[in-house]
């Protein structure tokens, strides 16, 4: 295994624990170095602030991405400082003596492989427990998938105009109820959203024009959803599997995401940092259900993730709610779908800390240009089962406007108009607090929000829901 200065980084739960190992190896901490004859483990004797030495161990027998780590110490921290240490002591070709591996090793050695196999047990069995229901659920699909595609022929065939003539709303809604017994949760809220929009034009007044945009977008993403889902099905009931080769089909079809499959086929990550540039909460009246979002900066890789949470509309009390977050968690494991741009990550275990004034600095070295911005809006909209937005971190060169309309510029001078999405609510209106703030966006600050495409007047738009600066993130929306 090649240790170098960029692995250990990336394995390190934070900078301060690297640099605090570091300290230990450069002290000279560390006593009867040990390694295994076949250099995958490695261990040593670590002086701390306890009487007795930690003892400290490394070992690459079952995996050579993620090795399995041992401390005596109590702290929290996986690898604590004193394996980050030894990792620098092996980076630094110390000499470490050949050994019998003590009775740590050896008790660690066997966890790891019994967490392992009851993992590859559990996958055993949900796999022979879902093989005699997966064809039936298949078959009810294909059948739900028929009906949906009825509808939007019938929709196409006699103009949106018509559709209340044609369809009332009650049946839009009967047929919402029986996708969703379909295990067609993709579907299923496309036609409750066509419902909802129909009952607004025509109950509430709300502007026709508009509600039939948004109505024909809607059952333009349908129909796509249908046509891919239907190839997708019969190529998984032939092959006898129910694969994630899909991913967004395979979330709109019911499938949920198991921990130990995301480990199997590496969508797991160890020691994630975690910074949240945005939390909201929505109600989203077609799926009846309040939607907990939160956007993070994941530092490591310096990628934009997501957490999303729904909940039902019953009371809002009950159960775990997700809030603002103002650390930088250290998380043990990460897990996250494979739906790009924006991923969804969950995980398990954190621990909190503040955030230094370097990982803001970090965050707003990774900023994108305008013209990238809109680079990655344009090529979102070419997948019509992607949102129709996408998450940005955008340099500012300034903020101003041009005539009435306002407007990020990057430093090339590079434009992007800052409105809000009307999806969003008014509710949710962020744009008028930039001008409320004391001071305004600085050059090198970076703002983040959601990119999107204006088809009212043909503007790539940014919706700014915090703005970084180099001290502090300043929340525009909750």
């Amino acid at each position: 295994m090649q240790i170098t200065e960029q692995w250990i980084q990336s394995h390190a739960p934070s900078p301060a624990v690297a640099e605090e190992g570091r300290a230990l190896s450069e002290a000279g901490s560390f006593a009867v170095r040990r390694r295994a004859e076949d250099g995958k483990t490695y261990w040593a004797a670590c002086a701390g602030s306890a009487r007795n030495p930690y003892y400290v161990s490394v070992d690459w027998t079952l995996s050579e991405d993620e090795p399995a780590y041992s401390c005596s110490c109590p702290s929290r921290h996986v690898p604590c400082k004193h394996v980050v240490g030894l990792l620098y002591e092996i980076m630094a070709g110390k000499p470490f003596e050949a050994g019998e591996l003590p009775s740590y090793v050896w008790k660690l050695r066997a966890k790891q492989a019994a967490e392992k196999a009851r993992a590859e047990e559990r996958l055993e069995r949900a796999r022979r427990h879902n093989a005699v229901a997966r064809e039936k659920k298949i078959e009810r699909q294909l059948e739900g998938l028929d009906k949906a595609e009825k509808l939007t022929n019938e929709l196409l065939r006699g103009g949106i105009d018509a559709i209340s003539t044609t369809l009332p709303v009650q049946s839009l809604e009967r047929l919402a109820v029986e996708l969703g017994n379909s295990d067609l949760p993709g579907a299923r809220d496309m036609i409750a959203r066509i419902a909802l929009i129909e009952r607004r034009v025509r109950q509430e007044g709300a502007d026709a024009r508009q509600g039939r945009g948004d109505m024909l977008r809607v059952l333009s993403r349908l129909r796509a959803m249908i046509a891919r889902s239907r190839i997708y099905l019969k190529e998984q009931l032939a092959a006898g599997s129910y694969a994630m080769e899909e991913p967004m089909l395979y979330e709109m079809l019911g499938g949920e995401w198991n921990n130990d499959e995301l480990r199997a086929v590496g969508l797991c990550r160890k020691n994630a940092r975690l910074i949240q540039l945005s939390f909201d909460v929505s109600y989203d009246e077609a799926r009846r259900a309040h939607i907990e979002r939160g956007f993070w900066a994941e530092l490591t890789r310096g990628e934009i993730v997501q957490t999303v949470n729904t909940r039902s509309a019953k009371p809002l009390a009950g159960g775990a709610a997700d809030d603002s977050c103002f650390s930088l968690l250290d998380v043990g494991e990460l897990f996250e779908t494979p739906i790009l741009p924006c991923r969804r990550v969950w995980w398990d275990g954190e621990v909190a800390q503040e955030i230094a004034p370097e990982d803001l600095s970090a965050l707003r070295e990774r900023a994108i240009s305008v013209a990238e911005a809109a680079r990655a809006v344009a090529q979102q909209l070419r997948e019509p089962l992607l949102p129709d937005c996408v998450p940005v971190l955008v340099r500012v060169g300034r903020v101003g406007h041009v005539g009435e309309l306002p407007v990020l510029e990057d430093a090339v001078g590079e434009r992007l108009a800052l409105r809000d999405r009307r999806a969003d609510g008014a509710e949710r209106a962020s744009v008028f607090r930039l001008g409320e703030l004391p001071e305004p966006p600085a050059e090198g600050d970076a703002l983040f929000g959601l990119a999107f495409y204006d088809e009212t007047d043909g503007r790539y738009c940014l919706q700014p829901y915090s703005l970084i600066r180099a001290d502090t993130i300043v929340r525009l929306q909750f």
